[in-house]
């Protein structure tokens, strides 16, 4: 066992989440590719923090969808510490899924990620590591009907993303906003010009 899994148990056991300060002491330090897909494996490619947990918990304007949740443990992190019942899916469950196979930390029902946005057009939605070449703008086109609502993701940004700004203005013909939220541990394997945050786009 790791040190981030120790520190995920003590935390959990008082339902709590470890600082993104906390984490990073242990993640700035992994070079190891091999080491962080093990640890991605067990928890998350991306891990929650206290501070990620509380923004997206602060924000939610509606019932929670997750797509890419892998394993569940951002799913199960949401309910054990801010009590958040949310929905999880990803292509596979836990057990079925060629990168895991293994039980999962919460239910997750196999569906894709478009799918999943067309059918709970009605859900804030938080996708963790979203699959390669899915863009922001495929998502929001996926449910048209949905305008309220909210998208919470976590992922691998160049820093020049969104014109390098903090906040601003994503869309004007669409009228969407982002924030771009640095509460997720950065790992030592994560280049000089890019890093792991939450992206919040909303609807003005």
């Amino acid at each position: 066992m790791h040190a981030i899994d120790a520190i995920y148990q003590e935390h959990l056991a008082r339902r709590k989440l470890p600082s993104r300060d906390l984490l990073e002491k242990h993640t700035r330090r992994i070079t190891d590719e091999s080491l962080a897909r093990a640890i991605a494996g067990r928890l998350a490619c991306a891990l929650p923090s206290a501070e990620a947990l509380d923004y997206v918990g602060g924000h939610l304007r509606a019932p929670l969808l997750i797509v890419a949740a892998g394993i569940g443990f951002w799913a199960y992190c949401l309910r054990e510490v801010q009590g958040i019942k949310t929905l999880a899916t990803d292509r596979f469950a836990p057990e079925d899924n060629p990168r895991f196979r293994r039980p999962g930390w919460y239910p997750v029902r196999p569906m894709d990620v478009l799918e999943a946005m067309r059918r709970y057009p009605d859900h804030d939605v938080l996708g963790v590591c979203l699959p390669p070449g899915l863009s922001l703008q495929q998502m929001y086109e996926a449910a048209p009907q949905a305008t309220y609502r909210q998208l919470f993701v976590v992922g691998y940004f160049s820093q020049d993303a969104f014109g390098g700004g903090r906040e601003g203005i994503m869309s004007e013909p669409r009228g969407l906003m982002f924030r771009r939220v640095d509460c997720i541990a950065r790992w030592g394997l994560e280049a000089a010009d890019r890093q792991t945050v939450l992206i919040h786009t909303w609807h003005a």
